[in-house]
């Protein structure tokens, strides 16, 4: 009975490590391409531009919880052969990494996909894909919180109105 546990421990272990990798692999791929913007922000620097950007303590303290930030962004027509597979890529970890979706948008044009998985421990992961007419961005977010956390801290409409996510990420390409 022991064996078997630790057998099923093991191998959770093992399928949460694979998949982190996948998205981390993705990244590494297509980060010195230079067909790709590519931006990379950790724990310092988020904790540094939660304190400068006027956050509240609340609200600091919730960001003090996430691990970094990366952005990648493909600007290709969306009929080109890089268009095609680094989105084919990017909807295969979604769906083999047990993401689950939280926002879908649809205009004009343009779609906008939140998803998050929380794996043991509470280790959060969001993607914020966009899709436009020629131009693909996927925003990795990683952090130690709950779903919960992590959505609040993502939907907090704090800051003139706008949610915390898009003030925080522009604090900090500012500040780069």
């Amino acid at each position: 009975m022991k064996k078997t546990i630790l057998l099923l421990v093991s191998l959770l272990f093992t399928a949460i490590t694979i998949q982190a990798q996948s998205l981390q692999k993705f990244y590494d791929k297509y980060a010195d391409d230079e067909r790709f913007q590519y931006v990379s922000i950790n724990r310092g620097m988020i904790n540094l531009g939660s304190i400068v950007s006027g956050i509240s303590k609340s609200d600091q303290k919730n960001l003090s919880k996430l691990n970094g930030l990366k952005i990648l962004t493909l600007e290709a027509a969306s009929e080109s052969v890089i268009m095609r597979n680094t989105i084919r890529e990017i909807e295969q970890i979604v769906s083999n990494g047990k993401f689950e979706s939280a926002v879908e948008v649809r205009d004009k044009g343009e779609r906008v996909n939140i998803y998050y998985r929380v794996t043991g421990n509470d280790n959060a992961d969001m993607l914020i894909i966009t899709k436009e007419q020629n131009e693909f961005n996927c925003i990795w977010i990683t952090g130690k919180m709950t779903k919960e956390e992590m959505m609040d801290t993502f939907s907090s409409q704090n800051i003139q109105g706008k949610p915390l996510a898009v003030v925080s990420s522009a604090t900090f390409l500012l500040m780069i």
